[in-house]
């Protein structure tokens, strides 16, 4: 015999599979560095999203940028609230009873199937791309690896011992695209 405490059950099961939170899901095309069409899976069916917003990790101050491409894996997530006039810079809103409404949603990159995920190499930092250009920080020390290495900037100061291509040099500096003149010299 069920019991009121088994129908409560029901009644809140129901709630929270209504509820819209976050899905796995996979770029099917990308409209621009702020907005993906996407497929997502939600009780092993799958569905379709236009024109979802990107979250970028990015401040006032900084940013990282990673390209996105068709196929590419990650979450779609659902705001509690419509952010319609948010993403449109207005925040004078009026108060709205929208929730978990599939149109309030942002695509997040990065939460890859098992056999799709890359075996990352250790350090504390390490930035790569599928080609293998790679960037490592860890402890003190910073490795670039990859094809051409390039450095452009205003002014290129070598502290002292640095060492590339196997030459070592002193205190050294080029300046503007110039040889510039030099205040070292390779040993």
């Amino acid at each position: 015999m069920r019991t009121f405490s088994d129908g409560l059950d029901d009644i809140l099961n129901g709630f929270a599979s209504a509820i819209m939170v976050e899905k796995p899901c996979k770029i099917i095309r990308v409209n621009s560095q702020y907005s993906v069409d996407i497929e997502y899976y939600d009780n092993n069916k799958t569905d379709y999203l236009y024109n979802v917003p990107v979250k970028h990790l990015q401040t006032q101050k900084a940013y990282v940028f990673l390209g996105l491409s068709a196929g590419d894996y990650g979450t779609v997530r659902f705001f509690d609230n419509d952010t319609g006039d948010y993403y449109n810079s207005n925040f004078q809103k009026i108060i709205d009873t929208r929730t978990h409404d599939i149109n309030d949603n942002i695509f997040v990159a990065g939460f890859y199937p098992l056999k799709s995920q890359y075996i990352f190499p250790s350090g504390d930092v390490v930035i790569g791309t599928s080609s293998g250009a790679v960037i490592n920080l860890t402890g003190e020390n910073i490795t670039i690896t990859g094809g051409n290495i390039e450095i452009t900037g205003s002014s290129v100061n070598l502290g002292s011992e640095t060492t590339i291509d196997g030459k070592k040099f002193l205190e050294h500096t080029h300046s503007n695209g110039n040889q510039g003149n030099p205040t070292g010299g390779v040993i």
